[in-house]
């Protein structure tokens, strides 16, 4: 029986509930379920976040962990993290996506964004 669909409803409420005003702050949509080259399920979505923009691969790992890439719009793979447990997730995702580590760079990265630098 494919579970692919309740593997990615459970990774999607996994990440809402533990970070929702994150997910929102990163533009996700597009949700769908997945299933990669190895038969894997997972959720994969579209960011468009201040420090990239493209989409979000979850991939359910046999070993109860995901494995996060990040893939940007023209398809190319720009970061991939193996062996991250779900409560992990939120705040992978959002320092490559969203905030850079440390409020002074994240003002810095907001200010520029709206004063068009």
């Amino acid at each position: 029986m494919d579970n692919t669909l309740s593997i990615a409803r459970t990774i999607q409420s996994q990440l809402i509930g533990l970070g929702q005003v994150k997910v929102w702050s990163w533009g996700a949509n597009k949700w769908k379920a997945i299933k990669d080259e190895e038969g894997r399920s997972g959720l994969e979505f579209k960011v468009s976040g201040f420090q990239f923009k493209g989409y979000v691969r979850i991939i359910l790992d046999w070993s109860d962990t995901y494995t996060i890439s990040f893939i940007n719009i023209r398809k190319s793979l720009k970061g991939k993290v193996d062996g991250v447990f779900f409560d992990e997730m939120v705040d992978l995702i959002d320092s490559f996506v969203e905030y850079p580590g440390t409020d002074e760079d994240y003002k810095t990265l907001i200010t520029n964004h709206y004063s068009g630098k």
